[in-house]
């Protein structure tokens, strides 16, 4: 069967006390849902009803908007509650099958909902430690490849050892007991750092979103900490053991001859190099597109003026007021808000655009208009005063905006956008057209160009705006246009305005529209600091591991060097050679990474290709790679032909 919508249950963890508050609209899961009560779920549901008078969310079975949010009892798991609620939702949908018929339910874990904050925190945990792993792998392959040069430079004392008796496991146990102090060293820096960076995190002040302080309070507890450092050790030890193995079976009599002391070319090195690489690629691939799409959010154009627009939010809700009250504050407050010097528009609005929350979805349908499946069409929501379309900088296409608050003749309204007219009307013209939504009819009065709603980069989104003056709300967000760049000094005549026309009635999260996108970023910017410190990081770390191998190749191949110029070699050629052959290596594991990274955006994220981002990053790490294969190769021009022939 065809599944169209679902409707997801959060189950909160046991320690999550606050459930068991007085709550206003608290209802038990049975209260919503007739046999939900077998699930032994406790939920709080805050409904409309309960906060002011004359709502009418209850009444409409196409209301989506809503989260039930419960704890499971100690005696049920989480497969025997989601039967119980397929069960449930059978029976409701046999009960109403015209608005029920396709909805199924979901139980969740709190931490990773469909939609909300805690879901883009998840996610952003999830990514940020795949690539936090990826650059564990290439620190680990860069320092296994150091060690490795770094053995290959004792192989004579190695050999000698063995020739004097020395069993081949002593041999490895010394190098893996070098490898392990080395390893508790880094891992006892790394703990040490962790413990201080997590001391400045928490003293970052609280960042604000929607007025509320968003602070990280993190703590590094033992079980952490042993973690960590327990990776660190046998990081270094896996990696550690390969050079220790190599040099524990190399053979004392070959290598003790003479002209024995030019070592064969390690594959085990540049193979680990060119794991290094192709890690890199994979990471820098990551942090460029986090940084590329944090910097678009900087030059993309919304659809809407940001500038010049002052936000401010207010509630009513709870005093019991019903929606004719409710209305003519709102008209009040604006009509006082539009007399005053310095606000060239303002209007009302449900809710703000950009937001970390999201816009609501409401399911409708729409005058003229059939489906051949039995699900419905679905737009996200706003309702907004007449004057919103002017404060935001939207232009209408066509019709006209909503009628006057006070105006009660006129029939219920809505505005839609273009990207609603394509999807939903093959572009037919849509004035007049009766959407039925939220328990009534409403003519579409107008259609306003497209914007962004819910975040950057989305894809074309239908929307329907409604009129507050036919659903007003209890609580609303104020926008007023003023001069940009001094938006925020009307913020006091604002308040002064909402005193007079109601003395206990604070206003909150006053904030300007850019602040609010700002503040909204919060996942976005937050990845984005870290990777301006991990890419050129890691590009280090990249240069260092492919300096230290050419460094060892030079030196170990210093005889060879020497016969070569002996015999009439170039030092630039030489070099050129020296840098060819690692940067072939380089190559070789750059490409690998770039697929790598090329496939998990296509097929896992489903992502768009950022061209600058792939295309720049491998050409940035080639440079760094060259530069870090050159240097070194430099010290064939010091070489000299007779000294490099005596020490054969």
């Amino acid at each position: 069967m065809l599944v169209a919508h679902h409707l997801h249950l959060e189950l909160f963890p046991a320690e999550y006390g606050f459930l068991d508050q007085n709550f206003v609209g608290r209802r038990g899961i049975d209260a919503a849902f007739d046999d939900l009560g077998r699930a032994q779920a406790r939920a709080v549901l805050v409904f409309p009803d309960a906060l002011f008078t004359g709502a009418r969310d209850l009444q409409d079975r196409g209301v989506r908007g809503y989260t039930v949010s419960g704890r499971l009892a100690p005696s049920r798991t989480p497969s025997q509650a989601q039967s119980d609620v397929d069960v449930a939702m059978r029976q409701i949908a046999q009960a109403y099958p015209q608005t029920n018929r396709n909805v199924q339910a979901e139980l969740l874990p709190f931490w990773n909902p469909p939609r909300g904050p805690q879901r883009l925190m998840a996610a952003s945990l999830v990514i940020l430690q795949i690539i936090m792993l990826l650059l564990l792998l290439a620190v680990c392959g860069n320092t296994a490849n150091l060690v490795l040069a770094r053995a290959s430079a004792r192989q004579r004392e190695m050999s000698v050892r063995l020739a004097l008796g020395a069993p081949r496991w002593r041999i490895a146990r010394l190098l893996l007991t070098e490898n392990l102090l080395l390893a508790v060293l880094g891992a006892g820096g790394g703990a040490a750092l962790a413990l201080w960076g997590t001391s400045l995190l928490n003293a970052i002040p609280p960042l604000r979103v929607r007025g509320i302080p968003v602070s990280f309070e993190t703590t590094v507890d033992a079980t952490a900490l042993l973690f960590a450092v327990a990776l660190g050790v046998g990081c270094g030890l896996l990696f550690g053991l390969a050079p220790a193995l190599q040099l524990a079976r190399s053979n004392a009599q070959n290598s003790l001859r003479a002209g024995a002391n030019t070592p064969q070319r390690s594959r085990l090195r540049n193979a680990l190099m060119a794991v290094e690489v192709a890690l890199a690629v994979m990471v820098l691939v990551a942090a460029g597109m986090f940084l590329r799409n944090f910097m678009s959010t900087q030059s993309e154009d919304p659809g809407f003026r940001r500038e010049g627009v002052l936000l401010a939010g207010y509630d009513l809700s709870g005093r019991g007021l019903n929606e004719a009250v409710t209305r003519n504050f709102a008209a009040s407050l604006l009509e006082r808000l539009r007399a005053t010097a310095g606000i060239d528009a303002v209007a009302i609005a449900s809710n703000v655009p950009l937001d970390i929350h999201g816009l609501p979805t409401r399911y409708f349908t729409l005058e003229g208009r059939s489906r051949s499946d039995d699900g419905m069409d679905e737009a996200l929501t706003n309702t907004v005063t007449p004057g919103y379309f002017a404060v935001m900088g939207l232009p209408l296409l066509l019709g006209r905006d909503f009628a006057d608050l006070r105006d009660a003749a006129a029939p219920s309204q809505a505005i839609v956008n273009q990207e609603f007219v394509r999807r939903y009307l093959d572009g037919a013209d849509p004035l007049g057209r009766r959407i039925t939504a939220r328990g009534a009819q409403y003519a579409i009065a107008g259609v306003v160009r497209d914007s962004l709603y819910n975040a950057f980069g989305e894809p074309p989104t239908p929307i329907i705006y409604f009129s507050w003056r036919d659903r007003p709300f209890a609580s609303g967000e104020i926008h007023l246009r003023g001069r940009p760049g001094a938006e925020a000094a009307i913020a006091p005549e604002v308040r002064r305005i909402v005193r007079e026309l109601d003395p206990e009635l604070p206003l909150y999260d006053v904030r300007t529209l850019s602040d609010h996108i700002e503040a909204n970023l919060i996942f976005r910017r937050i990845p984005a600091r870290m990777f301006t410190i991990l890419g050129p990081l890691l590009l280090v770390l990249a240069a260092i591991g492919i300096y230290a191998v050419v460094a060892y190749s030079v030196t170990l191949r210093t005889g060879e060097i020497g016969v070569r110029l002996a015999l009439g070699a170039t030092s630039r050629r030489l070099i050129g050679q020296f840098v060819g052959e690692h940067l072939l290596v380089v190559l070789g594991g750059a490409v690998t990474g770039w697929l790598l990274a090329f496939a998990v955006v296509v097929a896992v994220f489903a992502a768009p290709i950022d061209v600058v981002v792939f295309a720049g990053v491998p050409v940035v790490l080639f440079a760094v790679a060259a530069c870090a294969a050159w240097w070194p190769a430099r010290r064939v021009t010091r070489v000299s032909p007779l000294a490099a022939l005596r020490a054969e």
